[in-house]
């Protein structure tokens, strides 16, 4: 920087002081600081004496903050064991074992100002006791703070609820980490497959998995998952206990089928059938052929969830939403299974006033219906000359038309039937993703 030039000036003539006064400079042209350097968001002062980052994230009242103090990285250990054999008769066998372990996955938004579950047990026993809620009585509020839900200064309420003084954070009505390394998962399956492969022609494929995914959060990013084919992700409702947020995955498949096949069917020259046949016949008879896969899966388990009036603990501001319903006691969820009851909605009760429902994250007894297709192709080859051929196609997709239904109605608001119980239960639509019997004709040149 030449001695005429300063931050927020330049071009400027100096001036030399005089019996030892500072010199100045005069005719500057204005630079680009020439208000002055101004601090970064997070470096404003509250009060204006004492920057600080906490006065700027305090004033936004609830903000999500990097992990930065204790990140913790993700990382996934797999294990896999598999044997194979061939067997007599042109078959192949497979089995194996395939699992694996989550550690630190990370949630969007973690919660890490829910008031202590202490309190929550207190305010349960003393409401059931007929006893006022402590932590919902008003105090005197003590706080000085940036954020006007809080209270600051001129503006702060005079009262604030005695739980929000219990919180870890209590200048913020809510604070998470985005990003957070805090939960994990654990998967283990069997996988087993049988290959044949046909003397005369053609493939057949069996492959069957049995598997059990089991988690304490879904996604990174769970606002993608929609509530189509998976029924959305299972909401966390204790963050001081994630080890009890612990059940299957949203995205649990415990049993899939899948049967392919490519058959060259036996009849024509050189074949098992009419072997011996010639000119226009072997045209006729020859070349014939089935390719198909055939597809089961069990269905995505359910999420219940709790769509009445807020509960008195969600109501209070403490850092707890998505209070589930309560699980009644040796109740049978499995109902008849029907479009309007798919499940057993008597087994579902309102959620305690001030505690937890009783409901698992995700249920692990009930599943969205799953999936029974099959896809069938049929084909004609036939060659014309040594250089030319055709191939003739009728392929079905859904050959029998079955109806692939999506996920029933899982928001229990406290009433089991009728108009108003929010379709609770019932199917009231089919997969998107699924489409009806679709037939379509193909065919191919070949030279």
């Amino acid at each position: 920087m030449s001695p005429s030039s300063t931050l927020d000036e330049s071009a400027c003539t100096f001036n030399a002081g005089s019996g030892g006064a500072a010199g100045t400079l005069t005719g500057c042209t204005p630079g680009p600081f020439q208000n002055g350097i101004l601090p970064p968001p997070g470096r404003t002062s509250y009060p204006a004496a004492t920057p600080n980052l906490s006065s700027f994230v305090a004033s936004n009242g609830s903000p999500t903050l990097a992990p930065y103090t204790d990140p913790k990285y993700g990382y996934v250990q797999q294990f896999n064991l598999d044997v194979q054999r061939q067997l007599g008769a042109g078959f192949f066998a497979d089995v194996a074992y395939a699992g694996s372990h989550g550690v630190h996955l990370q949630q969007y938004s973690t919660n890490i100002n829910q008031i202590p579950d202490s309190y929550v047990a207190q305010a349960e026993a003393q409401s059931l006791a007929g006893q006022p809620v402590a932590i919902d009585q008003p105090i005197a509020n003590p706080l000085v703070s940036p954020n006007p839900s809080i209270g600051n200064l001129a503006t702060q309420s005079p009262t604030i609820l005695a739980g929000q003084l219990l919180r870890p954070y209590p200048q913020y009505t809510g604070l998470s980490l985005g990003g957070y390394g805090c939960c994990g998962s654990t998967y283990n399956s069997l996988q087993a497959t049988v290959t044949r492969r046909f003397q005369g022609g053609g493939t057949l494929l069996v492959a069957y998995t049995n598997s059990k995914l089991l988690t304490n959060t879904d996604s990174l990013t769970s606002w993608l998952e929609g509530s189509g084919e998976t029924g959305g992700v299972g909401a966390v409702q204790d963050y001081n206990n994630l080890n009890g947020e612990r059940s299957l995955s949203s995205q649990d498949v415990s049993q899939r089928l899948v049967i392919s096949y490519v058959l060259d069917l036996p009849f024509g020259h050189g074949k098992t059938w009419l072997s011996g046949a010639t000119g226009v016949e072997d045209k006729v008879v020859s070349g014939w052929g089935i390719d198909g896969i055939t597809t089961f899966q069990r269905g995505f388990p359910l999420k219940i969830t709790w769509a009445g009036t807020s509960t008195p603990l969600e109501g209070a501001g403490l850092g707890i939403s998505n209070i589930r319903p309560d699980v009644v006691a040796g109740c049978s969820k499995g109902g008849n299974r029907s479009l309007t009851e798919f499940f057993n909605v008597n087994c579902f009760a309102a959620p305690p006033a001030w505690g937890y429902g009783t409901e698992a994250r995700v249920d692990s007894s009930l599943r969205a219906p799953g999936i029974n297709n099959f896809d069938f192709a049929i084909f004609k080859r036939t060659q014309i000359t040594e250089r030319f051929g055709v191939e003739f196609r009728t392929e079905f997709f859904n050959l029998f038309n079955h109806p692939q239904f999506g996920v029933p109605g899982t928001a229990f608001n406290g009433t089991y039937t009728g108009a108003g119980n929010n379709g609770f239960g019932e199917i009231t639509s089919d997969n998107g993703d699924a489409n009806p019997r679709l037939i379509q004709f193909a065919l191919k040149f070949i030279f």
